[in-house]
Order: C-alpha cells, then structure tokens, then sequence
C-alpha cells in the first residue's frame, strides 16, 4: 500500500474571521489593561473600514446611526469652544481621537448584519474569562492570595479583592458587565443536555454572586440584582433557574455576613451612610457653614471640624460616603454652561473653580454617566443620547414578533446588559474612558446590527 503524505488543512482566514478572533479577544484585552483594548478597537476600526468602506459613512436614511453621529460630533465642538476659551485645558485631540468608538459602532453593526458574527466563540471567550475571575476572587477569600500569588488589600472598614487584576479593584464590575451573557446565553443557546440546562445558571449564578460579594465592589452587587430581576421578567426559559439560584445567593451572602465581622462591617456601614446621606443631603447642600467657608481654600478643613456635633451633616456626608459631595459639584459645575457643557474630560478641570467647602469635592469624573454627559455635553448632548437608545430600542422592540426564541433571547440579553450598564443611580467611572466605551459601543453594536447569528 502507498504511504499517503500528510497534508495541513487549508486555514481559511479573511475579514470575517479576523473580526471573529478580535472579538474573542476583547474580554482578554480588559484584562490586559488599556493598551490592548485600544489595539483590539483599532483593529477591528480598520478592519471595518476596509471591508464596510462603500457604506460605512453612508448613513443617511439611518435615522439611529445619524443621532449617535450627532452626539459625537456635538461632544468635539464643545471641546473645541472650550479650548478656544481656555487653552491651557485643550482636549480637542481626546475628542477628535472618541470618535473611534463611533466607528466601532458602525463596524460592529454591520458585522452581525452580515450574519457573519460567531456568537458562540464570543461567548465562550467571555465565559471562561468571567468564570476564571470569580473563582480566582473566591480562591483569593479563603486562600489569602489568588492562584498567581496576588494578596488582596482590605481592613474592616474596606474590603477589596481583584484576583490576579492585583491592584485594579475592578473585578466586581467586570464580572457583573459579561455575566449576563454566560448566566443566560451559554446555557440557553450552547448546553444541549436538559440536566445541565437547568443546574449551569444555578452553579454559574452562585459563582458570580460570591465573586461580586467577594470582591468588595458593592455598586456591582447592587447592579447583579436588579439585572437578575429585569431576566426573570423578561426571560421565561430561565426564569426558574434563577429563582433557584436566588435562593443560593441570598443563603451564600447570610452565611458570608454571620461568619465574616469584616464582611458585617464593611456592608452595613454602607448601608447606614447611604441612609445617612439619604436623610440630611438637603440640609447639607443648602446650609451654611461660615466657619468652614472661611477656611474654603483649605482641602482638608473637614479634618478640623470632623466629629463635632454642629457640623453632623458634613460629616455624614463628605466622609461617610464621598459620591454625593461629587454630585454636587458636579451640577454646580454644569450650571455654568447647562446647554453645550464643557467639552469631553472637561470636569477634573472645572471643578477646581467649585471648591467650597463643605459640599464640593474636585474628582477627576462625577462618577455618574449623567452627570458626565450634563458636564461635557450639556442639556443637549444628553437629550441626544437619549433619543438615540430610544431609537435602537424601539426598532428591536419593533420586531420581536417576527424573530425567533433564540434570537429574542439574545435580544433580550442585550436590552438587559445596556439597561443594567446606564441604570441612572449607578456610581461608575467615567463613560469616556478606553475600557468603559469600548464596552458600551460594542454591545450597542452588536444590538444596532442584531438580525441573525452565527450560533454553530
């Protein structure tokens, strides 16, 4: 017999698959840091652009497109007038360089539109890195240090675990961001088996939940719960999955809290500051304190009145919890130009102005997307994105009848991710930042474009 040479399978590698792979690799490019995830961006931007060049621009009878172009091209003149009035705070090249994102969205639209999108590496990709991260946190709990050796950083008053993202104390946010999409689709669309349909969710659900608890991100945990609440709503095929693993996560944070003194602590003094703020954060914002203006030049004042009684409310609220202070300053900061705002990034500079003590705070965000929006857009740019989100939602909405389960469940996923992503009482990072965009324009991409996928 003939001995058959053997020969390497022709790879078939084009445009599609290259989009494929980079989306893969997202996931792992926040991990990474900065530099990669504006690589991956840059990537499938130029991608986009050779493969979509004859329609990328050409979106006039695109009403949804056309807004969000809007909305860009509002936030580069406002930092272009801002610039022309204080030069010294110039970041027009930052706003020239966000419409990136714009272009992301419009590539990554056209993709799932070319039916071409592999949803299934996607979310196995995501998955496994999520899972990976919330093991790691949980290991890092019991263990002291993560799998790489990593210790993470807390006392009884703060608690914070990051896994192997070390000093980045992000990893509550970053599994609440993806979860959705391995709590639900991996599941749904990707486990055959009846047994594991119905076990998966409850497992992953647990894993998640204790990773977030674990990790000390408290905004996140907020943000798992009433995503969880919006799927079993929304998403009948899950519905008692969830109910089921609801039951776990509830009993995994009563054992965590009666177990754990630090975990007690650290979890009620949140609550009772947040009460606290609640109930004097009008008497704060409009009392005076003369003794305190005197010295408003001084950051530190409030260390010289700190525990006397006449100033309670200062006390509760700049040093209870420091984010309604932000929000303060923020709004006296958009009042100054309430319509346009001040161009992209513009806060950290602007509030410097607004240092009157007790009740404003200089941060380098307002760690709140509206109130961001209100500080670089205005009124106006706002009003923008708004319409803009309406619009895409109602076009998917529009639809639902004629799609089919799978696809509304992946539908639905997204609603959810977006919703759960641009919650208004949401304490977050700053929208225009490389990780926080890249997600968010991804995602609406992948809702903008959404008419068929790639399953198998």
């Amino acid at each position: 017999m003939q001995k058959k040479n053997f020969v390497l399978p022709k790879l078939s590698i084009n445009y599609f698959n290259i989009l494929n792979l980079l989306l893969v690799c997202f996931p792992v490019s926040i991990f990474i840091g900065t530099g990669a995830i504006n690589l991956i961006v840059f990537l499938i931007c130029s991608i986009g652009l050779i493969m979509f060049s004859k329609k990328i621009f050409i979106f006039k009878n695109n009403k949804t497109t056309s807004i969000l172009f809007l909305f860009f091209l509002l936030l580069f003149l406002t930092t272009i007038i801002d610039g022309i009035r204080y030069p010294e705070n110039n970041n027009v090249l930052k706003a020239l360089l966000y419409f990136r994102y714009f272009i992301l969205f419009i590539v990554i639209s056209y993709f799932v539109k070319s039916g071409k999108f592999n949803l299934k590496y996607f979310l196995i990709s995501i998955s496994v890195c999520t899972i990976f991260l919330s093991l790691d946190i949980i290991y890092q709990f019991f263990n002291g240090a993560d799998f790489f050796g990593f210790v993470g950083y807390g006392d009884n008053n703060t608690l914070h675990l990051a896994g192997f993202l070390k000093n980045e104390y992000i990893a509550g946010g970053y599994i609440q961001r993806f979860l959705i999409f391995s709590l639900v689709l991996l599941p749904c669309l990707l486990i055959k088996n009846k047994s594991f349909r119905y076990t998966v969710p409850v497992m992953l659900m647990s894993i998640f939940f204790s990773g977030i608890l674990f990790s000390g991100n408290r905004m996140p945990l907020f943000i798992f719960i009433f995503s969880i609440i919006l799927c079993i709503i929304l998403i009948k095929e899950i519905r008692y999955q969830l109910l089921v693993g609801t039951i776990f996560c509830v009993t995994i944070f009563y054992f965590t809290l009666s177990t754990q003194e630090r975990f007690k602590i650290y979890y009620e003094s949140f609550y009772y500051n947040a009460k606290a703020v609640v109930e004097n954060i009008n008497d704060f914002a409009f009392k005076k304190y003369p003794d305190l203006e005197k010295n408003k030049n001084n950051y530190f004042v409030g260390e010289i009145f700190k525990g006397n009684k006449k100033y309670k409310e200062y006390e509760l609220v700049r040093w209870g919890s420091g984010h309604p202070v932000i929000y303060l300053t923020a709004i006296d900061v958009w009042k100054d130009r309430p319509i346009l705002g001040h161009g992209i990034k513009s806060f950290r500079e602007k509030c410097k102005n607004k240092l009157h003590l007790p009740n404003r705070v200089c941060q380098a965000h307002p760690h709140n997307y509206y109130l961001e929006f209100l500080n670089d857009v205005g009124i106006l740019g706002i009003v923008i994105f708004l319409i803009f989100l309406v619009l895409i939602f109602r076009e998917r909405i529009l639809n639902l009848k004629k799609i089919k389960v799978d696809e509304k469940l992946i539908l639905y996923c997204l609603v959810i991710i977006i919703v759960s992503e641009l919650f208004p009482l949401r304490s977050s990072g700053s929208f225009f930042s490389t990780q926080i965009s890249s997600y968010i324009f991804l995602i609406l991409g992948i809702l903008g474009g959404f008419k068929k996928t790639k399953i198998n």
